[in-house]
């Protein structure tokens, strides 16, 4: 049932990129060699279960935007007359050859604002399709507060829209595509964010897509302000209202880059004003127009692009004094930064007792797939009976592959970590579970590269069960109770909402199966609680950091296998469940509230049941 699903899912996928490469010989290979690609990758079947698992989490889209978002007859009056100042708004939008329909459209969604003091700033760049300049004279005539200007010549988008900066009187701009529609709450909901953050600089939405007819459909919600995905994905998009006086101090945006030019001035922006002055406002507020030949419909099919998306890359690199190389990959962008030299000695602290078979498999697969040159492996021995445990043990010990350090109490995780971190000459630390095997190489390098860096927190890796679907990507935490794993069981290659899946991305807790973070930040924060000896240690650990300014990072590009729980036994075991429910209550009446909103995860997402899937009804409104 679920392969024919997943056929009828990709068929209506393949029938979209069909339409949007609208004939192109080009774009059609462009087509054919990703199934291809996807193919030999291994990567189809989870790429197919995306498109699936997106198509049923959004089918009521539609009755969610009835429910949940302001009426066509809402009074705002209300919310304005709350508001403590009325910021001028300044939109910029750059006009080059759109369909006329389409542009009238734009600029209505503009007029039609609840919010009425802006300005639209439009810049005609030698438009030469019929209907364009007399749609925008009409439109100029019309209202006062549209100021018009046209360029001679063609000069691309960056050109244009910073010809548009230049007339701009408000306090803040907006960019709007000549395509795109606002949503008509649009700039009352970014005044409001303004009262709640008046030092605000850089603001960004939610959004969704129009097809050619209009409809909306597959929504966008954004995570809060994701430092490390914003460096491979321009996740922020629309709608993005920046600081005027900001945008003229970065010189507007760059030329030269086409394609691209919005996220770079979204990475220089972030640069100047500090992840505190931006606000995520989680609210569907722009729509986004896809046509055929649009680069929605293939963003990396575009060679021009791609060549302006890595110089972006490699310049941010470069202003911040960071060694990495820009790789385009079948799932996007990834940055392989290098790892600090000389290599720094990594301590693998990996708690164990008995189960000789599964700690072999650990160990050996360590010393065979390990390309890291400075290890140290410090086994904690939870007092293991088990005679060939115990000779394993002694042969480590002889060999000199491993120094065991004892621990001859009850089961406590938390403590057993907290001894070897202790007992560890390493200044970076991996904690290892005696039930991971390492199947690739470069997984050590990946996560060092990663946890060495400023103000990171705890890097993790990518973890898939036996079968090759996924095991842990990450925690969103208050999912389901205290915290829990989104995308479980997926299959390889399933990329997860606009490929977040598969990019290096900031998460708010995750588990230390195998994961790395800096010695001295670890012990910074008091290591682990001992006190949750069972469950959620390390979802306790990964708020501990976050509140001393640590950032947590997954990577997909350190894939390991996890046999969970293999040594300890699954927690239907009824003494182990008890104990987890008493530990996760503990925990979650500490952090209480931090659960309910987890920056990560968009509030107009449910918390109960499978993740990314919608709220009924959202859980905020406001800016975050």
């Amino acid at each position: 049932m679920k392969g024919g699903a997943e056929i009828r899912a990709g068929w209506r996928v393949l029938r979209r990129h069909l339409r949007y490469a609208g004939g192109n010989p080009r774009k059609l290979l462009w087509v054919v060699r990703r199934g291809l690609a996807l193919a030999r990758d291994g990567a189809l079947g989870g790429t197919l279960e995306r498109h699936l698992v997106e198509e049923g989490q959004y089918a009521d889209y539609a009755a969610w935007c009835a429910r949940h978002e302001p009426a066509a007859d809402t009074d705002f009056s209300a919310r304005i007359e709350a508001l403590p100042d009325r910021p001028l708004f300044s939109i910029l939008l750059p006009v080059w050859n759109p369909p006329v329909g389409y542009l009238r459209e734009a600029i209505a969604s503009v007029r039609a604002q609840c919010y009425g003091n802006w300005e639209l700033c439009v810049v005609d760049d030698a438009s030469r399709a019929a209907g364009v300049a007399e749609c925008l004279a009409r439109e100029a005539a019309a209202e006062p507060r549209i100021r018009l200007a046209h360029r001679p010549l063609n000069g691309g988008i960056a050109r244009a829209t910073n010809d548009a900066l230049a007339m701009a009187h408000g306090e803040y701009c907006g960019f709007l595509d000549h395509d795109d529609r606002l949503a008509p709450d649009a700039l009352l909901c970014m005044a409001e964010a303004l009262a709640a953050n008046p030092e605000a600089g850089l603001l960004y939405s939610d959004e969704d897509k129009l097809d050619a007819d209009g409809k909306r459909g597959r929504p966008f919600f954004k995570p809060d302000w994701d430092g490390e995905w914003i460096r491979t994905t321009n996740y922020v998009l629309h709608f993005t209202v920046v600081r005027t006086r900001l945008l003229r101090d970065l010189g507007g945006l760059a030329l030269g880059i086409d394609g691209a030019q919005d996220w770079d001035l979204v990475l220089r922006a972030a640069e100047t004003v500090g992840r505190g002055r931006i606000v995520h406002v989680p609210r569907v507020l722009y729509h986004w127009r896809e046509l055929p030949g649009s680069t929605a419909a293939a963003p990396f099919e575009k060679p021009a692009v791609a060549d302006a998306q890595r110089r972006v890359i490699a310049q941010t690199l470069q202003r911040r004094a960071e060694a990495g190389e820009p790789l385009l990959q079948r799932a996007g962008w990834r940055i392989r930064y290098a790892p600090p030299h000389p290599p720094p000695l990594v301590s693998l602290v990996i708690p164990t007792r008995d189960h000789a078979a599964l700690l072999r498999t650990c160990i050996e697969s360590i010393a065979s797939h390990t390309d890291y040159p400075a290890i140290e492996i410090v086994l904690v021995d939870n007092d293991s009976r088990e005679p060939e445990a115990r000779a394993y043990l002694a042969e480590l010990e002889r060999g000199a592959a491993a120094r065991v350090v004892r621990y001859p109490h009850a089961f406590n995780y938390a403590a057993q970590c907290n001894l070897g971190v202790r007992e560890a000459r390493g200044t970076m630390i991996g904690l290892v579970n005696n039930d991971i095997e390492a199947v690739a190489a470069g997984w050590l390098t990946e996560l060092v590269s990663l946890a060495a860096r400023p103000r990171a927190g705890l890097a993790g890796a990518t973890l898939y069960y036996p079968d090759g679907t996924l095991q842990h990507a990450g925690v969103v935490l208050g999912l389901n109770g205290a915290g829990d794993r989104p995308w479980l069981g997926t299959r390889r290659g399933f990329s997860g909402p606009y490929g977040r899946a598969r990019a290096v991305r900031e998460v708010s807790a995750l588990i230390t199966a195998c994961a790395v973070v800096a010695r001295d930040r670890y012990l910074q924060v008091g290591g682990m609680n001992e006190a949750l000896a069972v469950s959620c240690n390390d979802l306790d650990l990964c708020m501990r950091l976050s509140r001393a300014g640590y950032h947590h990072v997954i990577s997909p590009h350190a894939e390991l296998v996890h046999h969970e729980s293999a040594s300890r036994g699954y927690a239907d075991d009824p003494a182990n469940a008890r104990l987890n429910r008493d530990e996760e209550a503990r925990f979650a009446a500490q952090w209480g509230p931090a659960l309910e909103f987890d920056p990560l995860y968009n509030p107009n997402l449910s918390l109960r049941g499978t993740a990314y899937s919608l709220a009924w009804p959202p859980r905020s409104k406001g800016a975050r």
